[in-house]
């Protein structure tokens, strides 16, 4: 009797500590995973941790994030430069399930861009694929003018998310590759129009710091042109690529967009940009004029930004997700979406959205 009473004091005492250790155990593991989950935050928010590509004139700054969608080029094998070729894209969910162009929205008149570039920041394309053959396969030409890798994003918007991703993959083409060029420009002509940028106050851009960077495009004699046709839903596209190929940015100009084919732009454009890393970027400009597409291409450099240019804004916010508020630069943990900074009244730019 003794002992099966001592036994069964045991066995109450052995529940009581398993009891006690599994509570302890649940009340670290609820005391350290918010403060696991605030310290990742904040290395996020300061750009040491990619938080995983909107506004109609916003800047969409895309770092590869935890997207919901997968890109890979099917075919052809092999791309030769010089030489057109007929490719094939494929878009998944994250469960591997086929994306059709049904559950994607429509964002500046299309359902799927891509924006594709070469290692050298030398060749940039814009293309449109259609649908393919089969679900989730999309079919368009692609003509790279040199060999080497070039890097695609395809720059979607899901229905089930509601939030812009920037899908991203590669391909090698055959053939030399072209000169790395690092030149700063900000002066372009293309098919004997110029066109010139500066930048707010005539100062660099600055990694963290919102500038306001406008182009003017004169005709082949010197005079302002104004004939700017719509593209896309806007009167230009600017997109930028950081040196190291990681991000790319999307921006439209400000002011009222184009809402008849009708309608002309310029002589002047104006960029809210706000570089998320220092270092050379390439902008390339995009315009229609005549029924012709327009590229000029610009070399900048980005300065690192000032701890004063970062502490200056009250705070930041995504622009798809404006609940989301961060005290520092970084993206928005819902989307990926580089913040855009809320400055000081006096600081603010009057800009149309």
């Amino acid at each position: 009797m003794s002992s099966t009473c001592d036994e069964g004091k045991v066995h109450a005492l052995t529940r009581q500590t398993h009891a006690t250790d599994s509570r302890a155990h649940a009340n670290m593991k609820n005391t350290l995973l918010p403060m696991a989950a605030a310290f990742l935050g904040l290395l996020s928010a300061r750009g040491v941790v990619a938080t995983e590509n909107p506004a109609a004139h916003a800047q969409h700054d895309h770092s590869p994030p935890n997207n919901s969608v997968k890109a890979e080029l099917l075919s052809p094998v092999t791309f030769v430069s010089g030489k057109t070729a007929s490719t094939v894209l494929r878009l998944t969910s994250k469960d591997g399930k086929p994306l059709t162009l049904d559950q994607l929205q429509v964002a500046h008149t299309e359902r799927l861009h891509l924006l594709v570039v070469d290692e050298t920041l030398t060749d940039y394309h814009h293309e449109h694929p259609v649908a393919g053959d089969k679900p989730g396969e999309y079919r368009f030409d692609f003509s790279p003018r040199f060999g080497g890798t070039y890097y695609v994003w395809a720059d979607v918007v899901p229905i089930a998310t509601g939030a812009q991703e920037y899908a991203k993959t590669e391909v090698t083409v055959q053939g030399p590759p072209a000169t790395t060029n690092k030149t700063l420009n900000t002066t372009a002509e293309a098919d004997g129009y110029r066109f010139s940028l500066t930048t707010e106050n005539n100062e660099p851009l600055q990694s963290g710091k919102a500038t306001m960077v406008k182009i003017a495009v004169t005709t082949p004699d010197g005079k302002d042109f104004a004939g700017l046709e719509p593209v896309m839903g806007a009167y230009a596209h600017m997109v930028a690529f950081p040196e190291n190929r990681e991000s790319v940015t999307h921006i439209h100009p400000m002011g009222k967009e184009p809402e008849t084919a009708a309608e002309r732009g310029g002589p002047e454009l104006s960029f809210h940009v706000e570089p998320e890393k220092p270092g050379f970027q390439k902008f390339f400009l995009q315009t229609q004029i005549s029924g012709r597409e327009v590229y000029a291409a610009f070399g900048l450099e980005v300065k690192p930004g000032a701890i004063s240019a970062v502490s200056a804004a009250s705070e930041y916010s995504c622009p798809m997700h404006p609940e989301v508020k961060q005290t520092m630069p970084g993206k928005c943990p819902k989307c990926g979406m580089a913040v855009i900074s809320a400055k000081p009244k006096s600081e603010k730019h009057d800009h149309q959205h």
